[in-house]
């Protein structure tokens, strides 16, 4: 058998088995964690499993990159095993949302050591996302109430997810190492100074909050007050009360006034909803 097919029943194995884990409860997750903290391996085991769907779903992201999906798989696992180890229940964040950081982080590593030239697209629309990706992902972000995903974005701006996927690749990956080499000439790591993933797990459920009540402040807005808001605050430069007023037919004082009122209506939305 050859080492292809061999990663192909691999990939085929843990495909059956992610699909056979049940689906666990937030209560049952936490007893889990506790018990494999304390040196339980098959309750350990049973936490791997059941977020082996994680890992998947994003190998499939990652696949589109040109890296072989069974490759992706095997150090997604690696990073969902770190992140199962590590993982301490009494912070009260979900294991899946702590492990998403681990597999990616494991993932990234592997396709910046297999892919080392990456560059933006030069076809239309490569440069149309260039310019435009940044500022579409903040629009969808603000008027959705969560962080796009490829589809989304690809669709706003008329081009392929893939298309998408490739841009974010090629704005995100590093071809050289920025630590130097060692004595053997291979490149080595600049320590990380950002945010532990413990951290970083903790501020993706508070943006995802802020984001929801955001949202819900938005949608207690009429529909004039809401356009204001949008343009006056979520734009790439904050516009004007006069063009405002220019482009709705109303006097720039009229636009303050609905501005002032606006903000009043959200600030009481947000408040009760983190109160």
């Amino acid at each position: 058998m050859t080492e292809h097919a061999s990663d192909g029943l691999a990939s085929k194995a843990m495909l059956r088995t992610a699909q056979l884990a049940p689906l666990l409860t937030s209560e049952r997750e936490n007893r889990l964690a506790r018990r494999a903290q304390g040196g339980d391996q098959a309750a350990f085991d049973e936490l791997v499993a059941s977020h082996l769907r994680l890992v998947l779903a994003i190998a499939h992201e990652h696949a589109s990159f040109g890296l072989p999906l069974e490759d992706l798989v095997s150090e997604g696992s690696l990073g969902l095993v770190e992140a199962t180890r590590r993982f301490d229940p009494e912070r009260g964040v979900r294991l899946a949302v702590y492990a998403a950081w681990w597999i990616r982080a494991y993932m990234r590593k592997h396709t910046v050591a297999n892919r080392r030239i990456v560059r933006p697209p030069s076809t239309r629309h490569g440069r149309k996302l260039l310019s435009n990706l940044r500022k579409t992902e903040r629009a969808l972000e603000v008027r959705e109430g969560h962080a796009p995903d490829a589809e989304a974005v690809a669709k706003e701006l008329g081009v392929t997810a893939r298309e998408v996927e490739e841009m974010h690749a090629a704005l995100t990956a590093r071809d050289v190492p920025c630590g130097g080499v060692d004595d053997e000439g291979r490149g080595t790591e600049l320590r990380d100074r950002g945010p532990s993933p413990e951290a970083e797990a903790e501020t993706r459920e508070e943006d995802r909050a802020h984001r929801a009540a955001l949202k819900e402040a938005l949608e207690q807005l009429s529909p004039r007050e809401r356009r204001i808001v949008q343009l006056r605050f979520f734009g790439d430069e904050m516009t004007s009360l006069a063009s405002i007023g220019r482009d709705m037919g109303l006097s720039r004082e009229r636009v303050r006034q609905l501005a002032r009122q606006a903000e009043g209506k959200m600030r009481q939305t947000v408040m009760a909803s983190v109160a």
